[in-house]
């Protein structure tokens, strides 16, 4: 009788633990963002909608959801995304999509409007819209 209970006990502990933490996870969802990818010829490649919790970034959701390859301190593409260069990351790669930055680059908008901040350092907020566009430099994309 004495293990009955105590497996009962276990079981309405886990049973409430497994309730509380899902009502958490559910209640740290702040919004929704969509994020679009436009390759070097102008074509919609990716149009997704995230949501996100208030500990989430611009480059936490994009490198969870994409495959992304950044600048090191020298300008050149690497995998690792460590470096962070005038406070932000720079994206050289997101999908099928490569820049090299001399000649070409990523641009990101948000809400239709040219980010005006590195993608470490742009606000999330509910129902925005951003745009990953390759971008040709001295002409439109």
């Amino acid at each position: 009788m004495k293990k009955l209970i105590i497996t009962i006990g276990i079981l309405v502990v886990a049973a409430g633990s497994f309730f509380y933490f899902s009502q958490n996870k559910k209640q740290d969802i702040v919004g929704e963002i969509t994020i679009i990818i436009i390759n070097e010829i102008g074509e919609t490649i990716s149009t997704d909608d995230y949501a996100f919790s208030s500990e989430d970034t611009l480059f936490s959701i994009v490198k969870e959801n994409y495959s992304v390859g950044c600048a090191n301190t020298a300008y050149q593409l690497s995998d690792s995304c460590d470096a962070v260069i005038f406070g932000s990351r720079v994206i050289l790669q997101l999908e099928s999509i490569t820049t090299d930055w001399q000649n070409s680059y990523i641009s990101i908008y948000e809400n239709d409007q040219y980010a005006t901040a590195g993608i470490d350092s742009i606000a999330l907020n509910d129902g925005d819209i951003f745009r990953f566009e390759y971008t040709s430099i001295g002409g439109e994309n």
